[in-house]
């Protein structure tokens, strides 16, 4: 097989600066600007009302911290248990390998995060939010996530599949507490926000597996740091430096086939468009929009302070973009981007 290095890293395309810091953490090359920009983190201040998630080194000190938040809370306690089917050895394997709890117990309040992408992609692996209620006739609980849109989380199912052969199923809804978690179940995650300790650090490659959970330096808040949270394995330093020839092995030995696809790539942006009137002209500007207006009448127009209440008001009752956009007369792109302005550009639409 070929082997090709990606080199984008998307979760952290948006800082720059902090890309190139946990690239020098995984080679082991932090120089000390770089560090002064980690350590800059340390203790900044920080809105209390955002839920911002800890992540701590050890299970006792995680459980700790969430049953403290949970006990502080006010009003009736929900709890709910997992279901399951299949032998027990399956059933067994396949909690090692989810978030999911044995038994979640939430309150009007808790802080939580979502463990699973959602398939209609209204929250992702890592969401945070606060359960604002339960739904009167199942016990739902609606969490408000911190986009600012709330949903109802409903039960999901995970599974262990054997070739053909369904071997176990897990039922329970996909959140956890989230004042904090380990650094060890973060992986994976895209967290909004976090608090980080790394003062116990034990293993080499910590430090960067929970560094790297957020998008920038502007969503970290380091607690503290040991001597080992920020070192790597010389084993997978090693092992980083040989995938990275091997890239670039494969890159000269199709370097033509490469530079092929690029040229035909470059052709087809060069083209010019054809001209979609009848006429054979480019129609104008005016024309364009008044053709839009008769599907979208409000196209183009600047939007008021009362149609942003009005988006915000739909969009929180669960409209889809098509709906949003017949309400409102604007185009689903335009209800997409005016969505993302008033939500951040992190929101799901």
């Amino acid at each position: 097989f070929e082997v090709l290095y990606l080199e984008e890293q998307h979760r952290q395309k948006a800082d720059d600066l902090y890309s190139v810091i946990l690239n020098g953490i995984r080679a082991g090359q932090l120089t000390r600007s770089q560090l002064d920009a980690l350590q800059a983190r340390a203790n900044v201040e920080v809105d209390p009302f955002v839920p911002r998630t800890r992540l701590l080194t050890t299970n006792a000190d995680v459980d700790k911290i969430n049953y403290q938040h949970l006990a502080k809370l006010e009003g009736e306690e929900y709890e709910f248990e997992m279901t399951s089917t299949g032998a027990k050895t399956y059933v067994e394997q396949l909690k090692k390998s989810c978030l999911a709890s044995q038994t979640l117990r939430l309150k009007r309040g808790a802080v939580v995060m979502c463990i699973r992408n959602a398939q209609d992609r209204k929250y992702h692996n890592g969401s945070l939010g606060v359960v604002e209620a339960f739904e009167p006739s199942t016990d739902y609980p609606i969490v408000k996530l911190n986009n600012g849109k709330e949903i109802t989380i409903k039960p999901d199912t995970w599974e262990l599949v054997d070739g053909d052969k369904k071997r176990a199923t897990l039922t329970q809804f996909p959140l956890r507490l989230a004042w904090a978690i380990t650094v060890h179940k973060s992986q994976g995650m895209t967290l909004d926000s976090a608090q980080i300790d790394l003062s116990n650090a034990f293993v080499e490659g910590m430090g960067y597996v929970a560094l790297s959970r957020v998008r920038g330096l502007k969503d970290l808040v380091l607690d503290g740091m040991n001597g080992m949270a920020l070192r790597t394995s010389p084993l997978a330093r090693s092992i980083d430096i040989e995938l990275r020839q091997k890239s670039v092995d494969t890159l000269r030995r199709h370097h033509k086939v490469i530079e092929k696809w690029k040229s035909q790539e470059a052709s087809k942006k060069s083209q010019p468009k054809p001209a979609k009137s009848s006429g054979g002209q480019k129609p104008s500007w005016a024309d364009r929009l008044a053709k839009m207006r008769q599907e979208y009448p409000n196209a183009y127009k600047p939007w008021s302070g009362k149609e942003d209440e009005k988006l915000v008001k739909l969009f929180g009752a669960e409209n889809t973009i098509k709906q949003l956009s017949n309400l409102l007369g604007r185009h689903p792109g335009s209800i997409r981007s005016r969505l993302r302005k008033l939500f951040g550009d992190d929101i799901i639409v």
